[in-house]
């Protein structure tokens, strides 16, 4: 808010009003993208016992959002390399769009141009697991403890020029914990995996959903 603030003074005292009011714009979006990630901490704060679920489809899910981000990839050149096998979950359908779309968009955001990045969704006996790699410059290995603290953000490489404020992780760990769930983060050579593992207690078998599509 204080620097919307300082923002909106510089555009009142003249100047090149142009890049007065770019700078209220971008403060203005980064604020409500704040307000906006609160919105949603608060909201995953909810009680497992309570939570409202349904059956979902988890494929089709990253699909969807495969899709939604597209445009966002294509800009930077990004090619998207899914490995999808068909899971559908008891659970909520938005937090885990949440979590998932989450990782996702940042794989994204920190790849380098022209370069890829790996989706794979897939189911072991004991769990089932998304894992994002990207191809960007990793995170700094004190740094991994803390990915998925409230408002922490890498200093250097990935973070500062992101335009996030640092709550797109802890929202996603919250959701997956609400479905008893497990997120984890790897450096490769190069980049950073993510994953989201959730128990196989809440899977639901394919022969489960060919009776009730029956």
């Amino acid at each position: 808010m204080a620097r919307l603030g300082v923002a909106v003074e510089l555009a009142r005292g003249g100047g090149d009003a142009s890049l007065a009011l770019t700078r209220v714009e971008r403060e203005a979006d980064r604020l409500n993208t704040l307000v906006g990630e609160l919105i949603e901490v608060t909201r995953a704060e909810g009680d497992p016992e309570g939570l409202n679920t349904e059956l979902v489809q988890l494929d089709e899910l990253v699909r969807t959002i495969l899709d939604d981000v597209h445009i966002e990839a294509q800009k930077k050149s990004v090619s998207l390399h899914p490995r999808i096998s068909e899971v559908a979950i008891q659970g909520n359908p938005e937090l885990l769009r949440r979590a998932y779309e989450n990782i996702i968009r940042n794989a994204i955001r920190y790849s380098p141009e022209n370069c890829q990045v790996d989706v794979t969704l897939s189911r072991q006996a004991a769990e089932v697991s998304l894992a994002v790699r990207d191809y960007g410059p990793g995170v700094p290995p004190d740094a991994l403890p803390s990915i998925f603290d409230p408002f922490y953000r890498v200093e250097k490489d990935r973070g500062r020029n992101s335009g996030g404020v640092g709550l797109g992780l802890a929202i996603a760990r919250r959701a997956v914990e609400l479905h008893h769930g497990t997120m984890r983060a790897v450096n490769r050579e190069p980049g950073l995996e993510v994953e989201i593992v959730l128990p196989v207690g809440v899977a639901v078998e394919q022969s489960q959903l060919a009776a009730q599509a029956a």
